[in-house]
């Protein structure tokens, strides 16, 4: 496998770098296998710019503070969103974006478990807040939403991600392993989130009520199988007792 980063010492010469992959592999260039590279080219350049630069490191502890934009930011997101969506690995594409023009992404976090999300999930979320044009940094599952007494708004979408899942090894499996190969296996569990804007405390209004529905009273038919005609609001449907 390439590494395309090998000899960037600073992050100008990584972004120099980056700039001369992107415009080589383009998919307008390079063709449909461009997409594949550029997915590669960054997954390494999120990893070399993490090495150079530990502002760019995963939080280990929980900040519940949300990073300050102006509507300038937004709308420049927004433009930079709308070119990332034109690769396949938009993720990837957003960072590079966000990383040539100084732009940070946003603290989403989950405040029911007081867990900061990382990874390509945290640029998943930022899709959707953009996107949605949320202000809020917030995230949680609809059961942790349901422990916390709020329940989802009609109608809402949520947002897919993955958690990669170390399962603990046993001491069998650890000598097996070392016999084989070093790689620990990684398992990925995906799940549903939705922003603290899609819900609403129980018992508060949630948009217009259901409809009602009229109930049919069930009677026990005879034995012999025989065809009925039901008469249900006004209309004649024909079923077999």
């Amino acid at each position: 496998m390439t590494n395309y980063f090998t000899n960037c010492k600073s992050e100008d010469e990584l972004k120099a770098t980056y700039k001369q992959l992107v415009k080589k592999y383009h998919p307008d260039v390079y063709g449909d296998k461009g997409n594949e590279i550029l997915k590669e080219i960054h997954n390494q350049l999120e990893k070399a710019v993490k090495n150079l630069n530990s502002d760019y490191k995963t939080m280990s502890d929980y900040i519940d503070a949300d990073i300050k934009e102006t509507p300038e930011t937004k709308e420049l997101k927004k433009q930079l969103l709308e070119e990332a969506q034109k690769y396949i690995f938009v993720e990837g594409a957003l960072f590079g974006l966000y990383w040539e023009n100084g732009l940070r992404v946003n603290n989403h976090r989950n405040p029911l478990t007081k867990h900061n999300f990382s990874g390509w999930n945290i640029w998943t979320l930022e899709i959707a807040y953009i996107k949605s044009g949320f202000n809020s940094c917030y995230w949680s599952t609809f059961t942790q939403y349901k422990t916390a007494k709020k329940s989802i708004m009609k109608g809402q979408k949520g947002t897919y991600i993955t958690l990669a899942v170390y399962p603990k090894k046993k001491q069998e499996d650890e000598e097996n392993e070392n016999e084989t190969t070093n790689t620990p296996k990684v398992y990925y569990k995906g799940y549903t989130v939705f922003n603290s804007e899609q819900v609403h405390e129980i018992g508060t209004d949630n948009g217009p009520a259901l409809t009602d529905t009229k109930c049919i009273e069930m009677k026990k038919t005879t034995k012999t199988s025989e065809q009925k005609t039901l008469d249900l609001w006004g209309q004649k449907y024909q079923t077999i007792a």
